[in-house]
């Protein structure tokens, strides 16, 4: 199995990622999380190289690859940990700051809960890590708890957008 990681709050990402990889889970990751990640010795691929295409436009395209949903939707990626950039309302132009593939990630982990465990809270991470240890694996019902969570994570993250795009004159 593969772990995907693309956070941008990097809380306990690091202590995640060593016991996925000492489960024997592979771990992919954006380029700043591999960063974060490669400095406290964790063996990591870069998305860039797992997709054979560098980042575009100064990181903000770097997860949209056929190659990453495809292996969400075969559970080839079985964890699929992402948070958000923060969507910043108070900037001149808000939708700047809006994440594409990130939300695209979680969108596909959500379509395929079943295959692939979508995470957006670092808190959920030593109950995940317990699970795998114990059971080898993630239950159906924990799979679908998170994807409940990251759909909810995405519906409050949209509804800034809304609110945002309603300013707009």
């Amino acid at each position: 199995m593969k772990a995907l990681l693309s956070v941008y709050n990097k809380d306990r990402i690091v202590e995640f990622a060593k016991v996925l990889n000492d489960l024997g889970i592979e771990i992919i990751a954006t380029e700043g999380t591999a960063q974060e990640l490669l400095t406290s010795g964790i063996r990591v691929t870069k998305v860039s190289e797992f997709t054979g295409l560098q980042e575009m436009l100064n990181g903000r395209i770097k997860t949209l690859h056929p190659r990453i949903h495809a292996e969400i939707t075969t559970g080839e990626i079985g964890i699929v940990a992402v948070n958000l950039i923060p969507f910043d309302t108070s900037r001149a132009d808000p939708l700047a700051s809006m994440d594409l593939g990130g939300v695209a990630m979680l969108r596909s982990g959500i379509k395929n809960f079943e295959h692939a465990a979508v995470i957006v809270n670092p808190s959920s991470y030593n109950a995940i890590l317990e699970e795998l240890k114990k059971d080898g694996e993630l239950s159906h019902g924990t799979k679908l708890d998170l994807a409940r969570e990251a759909s909810q994570y995405l519906v409050a993250y949209d509804s800034k957008i809304d609110m945002a795009l309603k300013r707009i004159k």
